[in-house]
This record gives structure tokens, sequence and C-alpha cells, in this order.
């Protein structure tokens, strides 16, 4: 997708071209415009398109076979210069898009290119802020339970040094009256006086029953929990350094209950022509290719195909892959013959086969959550649940998705209300909470939160 000059004062809505960038560019451009991926850079195209006229970029957007076979288009030698770097690869055809559309498109690259953000002046990410009040939460936890433990061994050792107080005060009380002094009591002989006996009972069932219930509270929790995965797939390269939008891979979270785990086809959407990875080479690459049966060297063996045959064995494509795999890593003098049949030897269970991806994060079967409630007209960023994913190599269970912290968010969290299903834009009113919306335009009150219109309900989360 490349860019233009044109009449800022009638350009489109950022907001809609943000939507037409994450599904239809966002898996070959970078988001912050200023990178190379699959396809080049968008951050300064209006320049480099600025000597065409407005409609050849138009249609080249749409349908960039179109330019490149018709000689008429003055773009015509910069288009299949343009073509050529990018290993002659087409790109994908946008036929259905107005002129509108196109526009809004536009301003939103611009924007994202000078400002980072889809409407300047950007809001700080909220995911900054959970993030920071996550880490505080869980310094406040550890730090609590410290003082718990450290009250209760103070409480011990006062109970044991006061005992040991009164039977001294009980012999100097026998000495000046003339009696028997009683044996001098040893630590021992303090420790298990009935007295304290019942005590220390006492403080056992509290402390066990506190730590049962906790305990209890917790099972089938897994917050930290990392697993491995069959492919390092690593979203601090896909969704940190080349910015591919959450939703582009995991799209069931706008439009549904669950945020689904992408197929193996939206992989290969980069990765036929991406085949080599900045950390793992070709060695997690060559499982997407063996679980999708992508033939990655098809150029050179046109009997087979883009992909392969059903018909073709897994021992002929593991033939290939080799060949594939000699040739991808021919300028690598470090990799040996025993390092490219270790290779071959993890990709060949999954010849054919999808991807078994373990899940991560699981919510006991009573309790009910979509995504697209929260995703779409909530405006929940990623983040705020699942923490900075963009920064993880190996993803990991952020937040505790426990009841209460759940409850808590509805609790601060603001509804949204002129950003999100709660507002009628054709009739500019609020026909739902009309009377939140006025006492918030009024100042009577700051904002209205999720628990104030029936956020904490049973039956939102518990059916």
């Amino acid at each position: 997708m490349l860019g233009l000059s044109f009449n800022w004062a009638n350009a489109q809505d950022p907001k809609k071209g943000e939507a037409l960038f994450k599904d239809n560019c966002a898996s070959c451009h970078s988001r912050d415009m200023k990178k190379d991926m699959t396809g080049p850079a968008l951050a300064g195209v209006e320049d480099r398109w600025s000597k065409f006229p407005k409609k050849e970029l138009y249609d080249w957007i749409r349908n960039s076979s179109g330019v490149l076979g018709d000689a008429s288009y003055k773009s015509h030698s910069y288009a299949k210069g343009l073509y050529a770097s990018y290993n002659n690869t087409v790109m994908t055809p946008f036929p259905a898009l107005t002129d509108e559309d196109i526009q809004g498109l536009l301003v939103y690259i611009n924007n994202m290119a000078s400002a980072g953000c889809a409407e300047p002046p950007c809001v700080a990410a909220a995911a900054d802020t959970a993030g920071a009040a996550a880490k505080t939460d869980e310094k406040e936890k550890g730090s609590g339970s410290t003082i718990l433990w450290v009250l209760a061994f103070v409480l011990v050792m006062s109970t044991i040094l006061l005992a040991r107080y009164i039977n001294s005060l009980n012999r100097l009380a026998q000495q000046r009256s003339g009696e028997a002094l009683d044996e001098e009591k040893t630590f021992f002989q303090i420790v298990l006086n009935p007295t304290v006996v019942r005590i220390l009972i006492f403080a056992l069932v509290i402390v066990g029953g506190y730590t049962t219930v906790n305990n209890a509270i917790g099972l089938g929790r897994q917050q930290n929990y990392a697993p491995d995965q069959p492919i390092k797939f690593s979203h601090e390269v896909h969704a940190g350094k080349n910015g591919i939008d959450c939703q582009y891979c995991h799209d069931g979270a706008r439009r549904s209950k669950h945020a689904v785990i992408p197929a193996t086809n939206t992989c290969m959407n980069c990765h036929t022509a991406i085949q080599k990875g900045p950390e793992y080479g070709t060695a997690e690459i060559l499982k997407i290719y063996a679980a999708s049966g992508f033939n990655p060297i098809s150029n050179k063996t046109p009997e087979y195909g883009q992909y392969f045959k059903e018909s073709v064995s897994a021992d002929e494509r593991l033939a290939v892959y080799k060949k594939w795999l000699v040739e991808a890593n021919k300028e690598n003098k470090a990799i040996t013959e025993t390092e490219i049949n270790t290779q071959l030897a993890s990709a060949k269970p999954m010849i054919g086969k999808p991807v078994n991806w373990v899940k991560i994060h699981n919510l006991p079967d009573h309790a009910y959550f979509n995504h697209a409630q929260h995703v779409t007209v909530g405006k929940v960023a990623c983040q705020d649940c699942h923490g900075k994913v963009e920064e993880m190599k190996l993803v990991k269970q952020y937040a505790p998705l426990s009841m209460g912290w759940c409850v808590n968010c509805h609790r601060q969290t603001k509804v949204k209300f002129d950003e999100n299903a709660y507002y009628n834009a054709e009739t500019k009113s609020h026909k739902m909470y009309e009377q939140y919306h006025n006492e918030v335009k009024s100042g009577k009150r700051n904002g209205v939160t999720v628990e104030e219109i029936g956020g904490l309900e049973c039956q939102k989360c518990h059916y």
C-alpha cells in the first residue's frame, strides 16, 4: 500500500483507515510504517509518488498487476522497479476499495509515520499503566506475605519471652515471701507449657487455615505459566520488532468470543517470501512448511506446484526440504550436515499435520468471557490482560485471571461512551445511560465505571 498527496480537508476518518490497514495491509507492511517487511515501509511514500497522477496510485493500490501490465501509466517504470526490488512479488489486489477508503487509509499511514498513532495527539498506552499496576500489586502481595510471617514469628517469640518473664516474677515473689522456690524452667519447658501449646495450636490453625483456603482459591490458576511451544514463535519479533497487529493473527478477538489461534495459512501469508528467521534461521520456519505442505523451492521443482500434492510422500518432501536447507544456508559456514539433519528430524513429525499449539490462558467452564465485548465495545487493549506480549519471546500468562482480578477491573475501568456501541453516531445521542452521559458532560461526575452499568451482576459472567 503506497501514499499520495491529496486534499486533507476531504480526508476520511483515520479510524476507518486503521481498520482497513489491519484487515488488508498489516500482514505485509510494518505498523510503524518505518521498517521494510514483506512489503516496503510506507513512511514517505507520498513524496515518492507525488510526481505521478493521483489516479495511478489509486489503481496501484487496487490492482498493482494492472499498472505493471499497462505501459500507458506514467508510473509504469517506477512500478516495475518496485516490483523487481521485492522479488517480483505481486501485491494482493483490493478492487473493492473506494477513493474515500484509500484516502482514510493514507491519513492513517501518515499519522502513524509522523506521530505513532491513528489520531494525534497520541494518548499514552493503557498497557503501561496496567503493567505498572500489576507490578505494584505483585510487590505488595509479596511484601504482605513476608510481613505476615515476620509477625507470626514475633508473636511466638514474644509469647515465649513473656512466659519466661512471668516465671521469673513468680520466683522473685516466692523468694521475698520465704517460700520454696519453684525450679527455674528451661526454654523447652516454657515452650511445652500448656498455655503456650494452646496459643501455638491456635496460631497453627489460623496459619494453616489461611494457607489451605488461599491455595484452594488458587487451584487451576496459572499466572506466569509459559509452556514450550512446538514452534519457537517469538511475539517479540512479530508483534514487537515488525509491528504486526495482534488482531491480524488473532482475528476472532474483535468479532467473537474467542481470540482464535491462527491457522498455518496465516503464517504463510508472510513466510512464502520470508524463509529465514533472525534468531533460529530456517529451523522453525521449516516446521511451518512441513505442517502447511508448502514447497519452498517450488519454482525449481514445478512438478510439485506451490504446495505439495497429497500424493507426495513424507520422504519425498523431506528430500525437497533438505535441498532447500542446503541452498538457504549455503552462506552460513557454521551450519553442518548434522544440524541440517537435526532440523529435518524436528520437522518430520509435523508433515501434513496441524500445529499443536499449547493453550496458555484457560478460564473455568462456569465463567463466561467474550473477547469482542471487551475489544470492540469496551476498547480494552490486548496488553491490559495479556501484558506486553510484544516484548515476550515466549508468551506467558501475565494476569491471574481470577474473579477478584476481573471484578476489580470492572470497578476501576471507565466506560468510553463516545467510542463504542453505547453511542448512536447517526442521532448523535446516548440512548443507553443518557443520564450518566449528561452527568459527565455537566461535570457532576468524572466518569462511569463498568460496575455502574451492571458489570458486577453475577449473571453477566456466570450466565
